[in-house]
């Protein structure tokens, strides 16, 4: 038999290998990772997590790894990391290069600029870059049973080819994040992983905490959490003064605390809260109109729903928040005529048109909800 004919064969049989062990699927995150931890799945070979969750993905790269190295110390342990740039030939080697110590090699493979999506206008960039992918579905279709790799990426453009194949013969991980209305059973297995859980009240403060955010940041999130863990010691229910307490340097609090300032109409503190927030500079100008802007749209909402006789769960549902917040929302709408919210929210965006004008910002802010608060219900 020839030498290309054998290296075929070898070709052949890893491939039937590898499409055999890697249980070939689309796999939510949170569920990836949970049937990781607990023994429910083995590591595939080529695991390509991608979306825009950074929690998750870090997640699975620790889950993954302790799963391969499980029992091999760390210095025995055979690594390779690829960041942005991949260099085939080394990637290729160190897919095929059998490890004596540990006896599995793990590959990570961070951000490839290859799966960004290309820029148009570029001469000669189309040519050369379905090559390079095509050189890169070959090199992770014929992985090794001794070798894992994992792909963590952003979005991918399913057009390509270098998806329709990838996605016949690896583990898939959709790594998406989460929006603030969905947080509450992510926040409780956060407290069950520390034998604790949280307060009704406290989940719902976190969530208005992110509401503001289009985006959850888990990440982040997980680090404050763990925080709090360390601060309630071995309390196990976590209240909303706990939260409060430990979440104070979250950057969505401070939003918070202008946007209840506001609901709450004190006067008083949405003036020193936007002092505050001006002596941060100009750059700080846009995301407090924003956080403005979004309380009063959403206390507009509200007091609609209101007055079209909606009750309060109703109320939550539509507006696909917590219960508990839209309760004490609903509260606070009492204080504003629906006329009045609308006249300030015309002048918040006609302060939004006149940005690029400069001139008096902030002061122009300051104003539209001096008005608010002079014609609100007292």
């Amino acid at each position: 038999m020839t030498v290309p004919a054998m290296h075929a064969i070898v070709i052949v049989i890893r491939r039937n290998i590898f499409k055999g062990a890697c249980n070939v699927m689309l796999i939510a995150a949170e569920k990836f990772i949970a049937a990781l931890s607990s023994g429910e799945r083995n590591a595939p070979n080529l695991t390509i997590a991608f979306g825009d969750e950074a929690y998750y993905k870090d997640s699975i790269l620790q889950g993954l790894t302790s799963e391969i190295f499980a029992g091999v110390s760390e210095q025995d342990r055979s690594l390779l990391t690829f960041e942005q740039e991949v260099n085939f030939s080394a990637l290729r080697e160190g897919i095929n290069t059998y490890p004596f110590f540990s006896g599995k090699n793990f590959i990570i493979i961070k951000d490839p600029k290859l799966l960004d999506k290309e820029k148009k206008g570029e001469d000669g960039t189309s040519d050369k870059r379905k090559k390079d992918l095509q050189e890169f579905t070959e090199i992770l279709a014929d992985i090794p049973e001794y070798t894992h790799v994992i792909c963590l990426c952003g979005k991918i453009d399913k057009r390509l080819v270098f998806y329709k194949t990838i996605s016949k013969i690896a583990t898939l991980v959709e790594c998406n994040s989460i929006k603030s209305y969905s947080l509450k059973p992510w926040l409780e297995e956060q407290a069950a992983s520390f034998g604790s859980r949280f307060e009704y009240q406290a989940i719902a403060l976190i969530m208005e905490y992110m509401s503001v955010a289009e985006n959850v940041p888990l990440l982040f999130l997980h680090q404050e959490i763990e925080k709090l863990a360390l601060y309630a010691g071995k309390r196990k229910i976590w209240t909303v003064h706990d939260v409060t307490d430990i979440f104070s340097q979250l950057p969505e609090v401070s939003g918070f605390a202008l946007g209840n300032a506001i609901s709450d109409r004190k006067i008083a503190k949405v003036l020193e809260l936007l002092a505050i927030e001006q002596k941060k500079g100009s750059g700080n100008f846009i995301p407090t109109l924003s956080r403005v802007s979004f309380e009063i749209r959403r206390l507009c909402k509200v007091r609609e729903l209101i007055d079209a006789g909606e009750q309060k769960d109703m109320i939550a549902a539509r507006l696909k928040m917590h219960p508990y917040a839209a309760q004490l929302l609903a509260a606070t709408c009492q204080k504003f005529t629906l006329k009045a919210l609308k006249c300030c929210l015309l002048s918040l965006t006609m302060i939004n048109m006149n940005m690029r004008k400069g001139g008096r910002q902030w002061e122009c802010l300051e104003e539209a909800l001096l008005k608010l608060f002079a014609t609100t219900r007292k």
